[in-house]
């Protein structure tokens, strides 16, 4: 005997998470308020995932299980190595719209970083995501983008740094939206090394 067909996708489900967290920040995260989100009952969702933690768990899991599909699409949507890396990276925070928003997000990444269970996904994502990166520092090196004495895994950590510095630049004294200040700061860090595979390529 089979079960009742889920009336909606875990994908669903940790779409609304996201947006609750942006909206309401870790404190507004409750079962009801993802249930809510998604038309179905709390109970449904606890039955589905267990409690609220296990919720977060499957959710974090499937942020850092997701990273290498992300990149996969922007890979697709921009052939060209550089636009791919500069515009996968300036979309990751789609959901963000605001300096509030921001904030209660790093609210939930305190507790992706202190959680236990939280902690090891938190970290698999943030490796998983510099290693795209360096990966496209490879291919925009073979496809000379880039200087050839390029250090993948050292730009992509600084390009990784400045993703991460912009956003918090951003939510304190940034303008416009932050899809486009995190556009112009990683094409800032780029630049030095754009302009040396353009002097090497002219030669």
């Amino acid at each position: 005997m089979t079960g009742r067909p889920r009336s909606v996708s875990d994908e669903a489900v940790f779409e609304a998470v996201a947006a609750v967290v942006t909206d309401a920040g870790p404190t507004g995260l409750t079962l009801a308020a993802v249930a809510d989100r998604v038309g179905v009952s709390a109970p449904a969702l606890a039955q589905r995932f267990g409690s609220k933690r296990g919720l977060l768990a499957a959710f974090a899991a499937r942020e850092a299980a997701g990273v290498a599909e992300v990149f996969a699409a922007g890979a697709a949507a921009h052939p060209d190595p550089l636009t791919a890396l500069v515009e996968t990276l300036a979309g990751l925070p789609s959901g963000i719209t605001s300096p509030e928003g921001l904030a209660n997000n790093l609210a939930f990444l305190q507790l992706d970083l202190t959680d236990p269970q939280l902690r090891p996904h938190a970290v698999a994502q943030s490796r998983a995501v510099r290693a795209e990166i360096a990966d496209l520092v490879r291919a925009a090196v073979g496809a000379a983008q880039l200087a050839e004495d390029t250090p993948p895994e050292t730009l992509a950590a600084d390009l990784y740094a400045t993703y991460c510095g912009a956003m918090l630049t951003w939510a304190i004294d940034g303008g416009g939206d932050l899809r486009g200040w995190l556009r112009e700061h990683l094409e800032r860090a780029l630049a030095p090394h754009r302009s040396r595979a353009g002097d090497e390529v002219a030669r």
